[in-house]
């Protein structure tokens, strides 16, 4: 019954024989997808089974932990929902996971998420719904730097609850360059002073032919001083990017 509270509904014990029951699979290793919403569990360890599963829903349930995904590495996209999940360390191993969802769940430390670096297939992320009178969001989505540090552990995402990442994640390609500094609890951005190749003299000596040597081609000449100005104006548009940059 979807009215009754979650707190009081019967709990319920997920066995290999409650997983053929639900799918139809006499094989437990035909299993591909599976739903197990809403179904009282608190403990999903006969899931281990299913080493081929790619598509699991365990959303609305008591879970406390993902160890259940242990060994699942055809594992594309989990769905847990609303449970009691604190830690993201189980994840590891699951490489070709690209969709995971956690909203509402007992994530609460910026730790946490350094273990989506794990993931290098991750692209899509919730741990909180745009909708918060749906689910509440993970605790961890509160702090200033919840934001930048997950886009800079997971260089991959494209869509963080909901929101394209801007830019294909600006602020992981930022880190990169060592224009963002590691600590998350004091995210700032640290631009280096820009300084030319070459001075002006330098590149019109550099383009002065030799006494012995016949005038320079003024079109060749054209050419090169457009891609000066064309390099310049990339440099001005870069440098405006990165004064503008903000964390959300």
């Amino acid at each position: 019954d979807l009215n009754v509270p979650s707190l009081q509904r019967r709990t319920m014990e997920l066995t290999v024989e409650v997983i053929k029951e639900k799918t139809g699979e006499f094989d437990i290793e035909g299993v591909h997808t599976l739903n197990l919403t809403g179904m009282g569990l608190r403990s999903a360890h006969a899931l281990e089974a299913c080493t081929n599963l790619t598509d699991l829903n365990v959303s609305d349930n008591f879970l406390s932990s993902l160890d259940f995904v242990a060994g699942l590495t055809q594992l594309k996209r989990l769905v847990c929902s609303t449970n009691r999940v604190s830690s993201l360390a189980p994840l590891k191993g699951l490489d070709s996971l690209h969709t995971l969802v956690l909203d509402a769940n007992d994530i609460s430390s910026l730790d946490e998420l350094h273990h989506l670096e794990a993931l290098p297939n991750l692209q899509h992320l919730y741990l909180r719904k745009l909708y918060r009178e749906v689910a509440e969001p993970n605790l961890v989505c509160g702090h200033p730097s919840y934001r930048p540090t997950v886009l800079r552990v997971a260089p991959s995402l494209v869509n963080l609850d909901g929101e394209r990442v801007r830019n294909e994640n600006q602020s992981g390609i930022l880190y990169a360059l060592g224009a963002v500094t590691e600590d998350a609890d004091d995210a700032t951005l640290e631009v280096p002073e820009v300084k030319p190749v070459f001075t002006r003299k330098e590149l019109d000596e550099a383009c002065r032919p030799p006494p012995d040597q016949a005038p320079i081609d003024h079109k060749l000449a054209k050419e090169f001083e457009t891609l000066v100005l064309d390099s310049k104006r990339l440099a001005a548009t870069a440098r405006a990017l990165v004064a503008n940059y903000e964390p959300d």
